[in-house]
C-alpha cells in the first residue's frame, strides 16, 4: 500500500504487497462509514483501489488500499485534485471508476462489472442499482433481463471512464462543488469526442444503502445544488437534460434463447452423434 500526499501532508511508505499489474482503478472519496471493506473481502481481485479519506482520522482505511491519501473537501473538486496531482498513476490503467462510499458490493460483482466495461469496449458506464437501492433516476435500476442497456447518461453516484473519456471529462470536475450537472455533462464531452459507447450494466448491480446527497450536504451546508447545475448547463448550452437522463436508451444486451426448432434440432443430431460414436463390442 502507498500512502501519497494530499493537502493533509502523510509520509511516503513502500508498497506493502507486490504492485498488481490490474487494468482496472477504484478512486474511492471515502468517509468514516464507508462500505468499501466489502469490496475488499477477496484474496484476488481484478482492480486496485486509491482510497482518498476525508475523515479526521489519520490512517483510517489505510488498511487493504493499494493506495491512500487523506483529503478533506466534497468528491468532485478533490477528485479533480486528485487526477491532476497524480496523472501518471491514474492514467495507467485502462478505465477509472468513482463510486460514492455507500454502495454495498462484493468483490465478485466488480470483477464482472469491469468485464463487461472492457468486453462491450465502453466509453463511459455505471453499474445499475439493484431495487431495494436509494435512487434519483429510476430508469437507472436493474433490468433483470438484460445484461446492460446502452444509453446516454450515467449519475455522478458510480461512473466509470474509459482513459480517453477520463481524459475529456476530467476538466469538468471542478466546475461542481454538488457534482450536479456534470452527469449531463458528461455523455455530450463523450459523444463530441466521438466516443459513442455508454452503458448502464444491469449485470452486475450494486445497492445504494443510503439517501443521495445527504452526508455531503451535511457537511458543506453552503452547497446550492440546483446552482451549480444551472451554471455547467449554461456553460455548455444544455437542454432538455431530465428528458435525457430519463429516456436515453437505445439499445440493449439480453440472453435470448434458440427457437424451439433449432432446438430439437440440435437435440436430434446429439443423440444421433451418441449412437454414431458408441463404443461397439
Amino acid at each position: 500500500m502507498a500512502i501519497v500526499e494530499a493537502e493533509v501532508v502523510i509520509p511516503r511508505v513502500a508498497s506493502a504487497r507486490p504492485p498488481r499489474r490490474s487494468r482496472n482503478l477504484i478512486v474511492l472519496r471515502a468517509g468514516d462509514r464507508s462500505l468499501h471493506g466489502a469490496w475488499l473481502a477477496a484474496a484476488r481481485r481484478d482492480f486496485d483501489v486509491f482510497v482518498s479519506y476525508f475523515g479526521r482520522v489519520p490512517g483510517r482505511h489505510a488498511e487493504g488500499a493499494d493506495f491512500y491519501e487523506m483529503r478533506p473537501g466534497p468528491k468532485w473538486p478533490c477528485i479533480a485534485d486528485l487526477v491532476r496531482e497524480h496523472h501518471g498513476l491514474v492514467a495507467a490503467y485502462d478505465c477509472v471508476w468513482f463510486p460514492d462510499d455507500d454502495l454495498a458490493a462484493d468483490p465478485a460483482t466488480l470483477d464482472r462489472m469491469f468485464a463487461f466495461f472492457h468486453a462491450f469496449e465502453l466509453n463511459l458506464a455505471q453499474p445499475a442499482l439493484t431495487h431495494d437501492s436509494y435512487c434519483t433516476w429510476r430508469t437507472l435500476r436493474q433490468d433483470p433481463g438484460c445484461h446492460l442497456r446502452f444509453n446516454r447518461f450515467v449519475e455522478i453516484m458510480a461512473p466509470i471512464f474509459s482513459r480517453e473519456a477520463l481524459r475529456i471529462c476530467a476538466p469538468s470536475f471542478s466546475e461542481s462543488p454538488s457534482g450536479w450537472g456534470l452527469d449531463w455533462l458528461w455523455p455530450r464531452l463523450c459523444q463530441q469526442a466521438g466516443l459513442e459507447r455508454m452503458a448502464v450494466i444491469d449485470a452486475t448491480p450494486v445497492r445504494h444503502t443510503r439517501p443521495c446527497g445527504g452526508e455531503l450536504y451535511a457537511r458543506h451546508p453552503e452547497m446550492d445544488p440546483r446552482a451549480d447545475a444551472q451554471r455547467v448547463l449554461r456553460k455548455y448550452g444544455l437542454h432538455d437534460v431530465r428528458a435525457e437522463a430519463k429516456y436515453s436508451f437505445a439499445r440493449r444486451i439480453r440472453e435470448v434463447p434458440l427457437p424451439a426448432a433449432l432446438r430439437l434440432l440440435y437435440g436430434l443430431r446429439k443423440l444421433h452423434g451418441r449412437r454414431k460414436h458408441r463404443p461397439r463390442d
